[in-house]
C-alpha cells in the first residue's frame, strides 16, 4: 500500500509518522475542523469549495483559518503519485495545520442503510467526530452498510459521512442547510449540474418512508461518489437508472 503523504503548516512535507500536534493543542478535545477531498490525476477535487465550507464552520468555533490552506495542500498532492486516487484530509486546529493523504478506501456501491435518531451537534465537520464513528460502527453492527440520520420529527437528513440526494420527478434533490445538516460539496456540485441533465435543483426535507417511491436516491461524498441506496429499513428500493450517468458526471 502506498505510505501516507503528510504536510504541515510552516513546515512543508514530512515524513510519515512525524508527530503534527502538540499535546496541549486544544484539537486533541476536538476543538479543530477538517476537510477530506479526493486526489484525481494530482488535483484535489473541489478545492475552493472545501476551503469556502472550513471558512464558513470557523466562526462556530471561534477558529481562525490561515490563509496558506491551499498551498500546504497543493505541496501535498505534488508528493503524491498522480497514477493512484488519493484520499485527502485537511486538518485546522487553533495551533496547527496539516494534511494527510493516503489511499482512497474501498468503495460500497450498493447500500443497504437503517435510519438512526440524529446526533446533535453544529453543522460543521468538527474534530468532534465521535457521533458519526457511533453511528458507522452501529450500522454494521445491525448488519447494514451505513445510517440515516432522522430527524426527531421524522425526516431524513443525512448519512454520517455523506449527504442525502435524491430524485424527485425531474427535480434532483437534496437537504437544505436549515434542517441543520452539513452543507455538502459533492451534493452541491451534482445539483449545479442538475440543469445539464434536464432536471430542475431543490433542497427539500423528505419523510424516510417516501424514498421507496422516488426515481433514486444515493449518499455522496467526497471520497465515496455516489453510492444508490438499495434497501432502507428492510424495504427493497427500486434501481434507479440514472445512478450510472450521476457516477459518470462526477467521474467515478
Amino acid at each position: 500500500m502506498q505510505a501516507s503523504v503528510v504536510a504541515v503548516l510552516g513546515r512543508g512535507v514530512v515524513p510519515a509518522g512525524t508527530p503534527v500536534m502538540r499535546a496541549d493543542d486544544p484539537g486533541v478535545l476536538g476543538e479543530g475542523l477538517f476537510e477530506t477531498m479526493l486526489v484525481r490525476d494530482g488535483v484535489p477535487w473541489l478545492l475552493d469549495e472545501h476551503l469556502d465550507r472550513l471558512a464558513a464552520s470557523a466562526p462556530a468555533l471561534g477558529l481562525a483559518v490561515p490563509t496558506s490552506l491551499a498551498e500546504l495542500v497543493l505541496s501535498a498532492c505534488a508528493k503524491w503519485p498522480p497514477e493512484l486516487e488519493g484520499a485527502l484530509r485537511l486538518v485546522c486546529t487553533p495551533m496547527t495545520a496539516f494534511c494527510t493523504i493516503a489511499p482512497v478506501p474501498p468503495r460500497t456501491l450498493s447500500l443497504r442503510v437503517r435510519t438512526l435518531p440524529a446526533a446533535s451537534g453544529l453543522p460543521v465537520k468538527s474534530l468532534s467526530f465521535g457521533p458519526s464513528l457511533t453511528a458507522r460502527r452501529w450500522a454494521a453492527a445491525n448488519g447494514v452498510d451505513d445510517a440515516l440520520w432522522v430527524s426527531p420529527d421524522g425526516y431524513a437528513l443525512e448519512g454520517p459521512t455523506a449527504s442525502l440526494v435524491w430524485l424527485d420527478g425531474e427535480t434532483l434533490c437534496t437537504v437544505p442547510p436549515s434542517a441543520g445538516v452539513l452543507p455538502g460539496v459533492t451534493a452541491a456540485w451534482l445539483l449545479a449540474k442538475a440543469p445539464s441533465q434536464g432536471w430542475r435543483a431543490g433542497h427539500r426535507m423528505v419523510k424516510p418512508e417516501a424514498l421507496p417511491a422516488v426515481g433514486g436516491v444515493w449518499l455522496a461524498s467526497s471520497l465515496r461518489g455516489l453510492a444508490e441506496i438499495r434497501v432502507l429499513d428492510g424495504v427493497e428500493l427500486p434501481q434507479s437508472p440514472h445512478t450510472e450517468r450521476l457516477r459518470a458526471m462526477l467521474g467515478y
